[in-house]
């Protein structure tokens, strides 16, 4: 019995190799993805759903490893597990990109302008501001910054800065004597610094570290904290003062030594098991119980050490019962 061997070679020669047995081909009619020979994906030019599903599909068949296959089609290896799990969640259509630039006509009118201008002179946070005239935080700050452009073309002052200039001085006299004007403004900053920070922002990327970590190069992770307006287990922060007091770090030293070269160390996994116990999952296994990018946030990590993908944290802890500590 006789069969066929699979096709050496790609049918076009300028493909781009993501494997020995996967290639793809891009042009200006669309993409094409070949395996052994043999076309498998295909979508039209400007199908971005279509390209991005023949991605996720590569990965999920295991035709190149999702770096290649990332590379292949030119973006982040990050992006691309973003798209596979998009489409695990949603389905096909979650792999659409959104549409890009204003989707109707712009909110921001003149009489809308004045009336932000003259709720900020009365020393309203960005926030509250846009809650109460209906419009995003941007769109409160494009109006102020379009009422401070034109207030230094125009070269004078406003009546919001006569407003707030205090009684018996002009508006460009020194105001540092005249007590509380001072903390007010510190007051305000502080509201547009809170407005500036993103929701939840990424954990910064470690891409490098683990790779160091993997081959031995790395003793442990330094933490790293992303500034955010909502944490997730934030409250855990509170319980870091008393961690710290209670010099349960330094005898782990003494105790322990360190662990070996890895991405995650000594002070890393003793903490992640203190904040995750005070979390309610006192229990080695309650790991897969935490979210680990949320505790991993909290740890300053990209994401917290996992039962599964850190037996490191299972010695210690194996290492703690044995001599009876608790």
């Amino acid at each position: 019995m006789t069969a066929q061997r699979p096709l050496p070679l790609v049918p076009v020669t300028d493909a781009t190799l993501m494997s020995s047995a996967a290639a793809l081909v891009e042009d200006g009619q669309g993409g094409r993805v070949f395996i052994r020979g043999e076309l498998v994906f295909a979508w039209d030019a400007g199908d971005e759903a279509g390209r991005r599903l023949a991605a996720v599909q590569l990965v999920r068949i295991k035709a190149a490893t999702g770096v290649a296959v990332a590379a292949g089609f030119g973006v982040d290896p990050e992006m691309l597990r973003r798209w596979g799990q998009r489409a695990d969640a949603v389905g096909i259509v979650a792999l659409a990109p959104n549409r890009r630039g204003p989707k109707g006509p712009s909110k921001l009118t003149k009489e809308l302008s004045v009336r932000i201008v003259g709720l900020r002179g009365q020393r309203r946070s960005l926030r509250a501001i846009a809650a109460e005239v209906g419009v995003s935080t941007d769109t409160v700050r494009r109006a102020l910054a379009d009422h401070q452009d034109s207030r230094s073309a125009c070269g004078h002052t406003t009546d919001s800065d006569q407003d707030r200039a205090p009684a018996g001085a002009s508006v460009g006299d020194e105001v540092d004597d005249v007590p509380g004007i001072e903390d007010t403004d510190r007051a305000g900053d502080a509201a547009v610094d809170r407005d500036r920070l993103p929701v939840l922002a990424d954990p910064v990327p470690r891409y490098t570290e683990r790779e160091l970590a993997r081959w031995g190069l790395l003793d442990h992770a330094r933490p790293t904290f992303t500034p955010s307006a909502r944490v997730p287990l934030a409250g855990l922060f509170l319980a870091l003062p008393g961690l710290e007091a209670t010099g349960l770090l330094d005898c782990a030293r003494d105790a322990f030594g360190r662990l070996p070269n890895g991405f995650y160390g000594l002070d890393s996994v003793l903490v992640e098991a203190a904040l995750r116990t005070l979390a309610g999952q006192p229990r080695v296994e309650g790991a897969t119980r935490v979210d680990p990018i949320a505790l991993g946030r909290v740890l300053g990590l990209d994401r917290a050490p996992e039962v599964k993908t850190n037996p490191r944290a299972c010695q210690v802890f194996c290492v703690s019962s044995a001599f009876g500590f608790s």
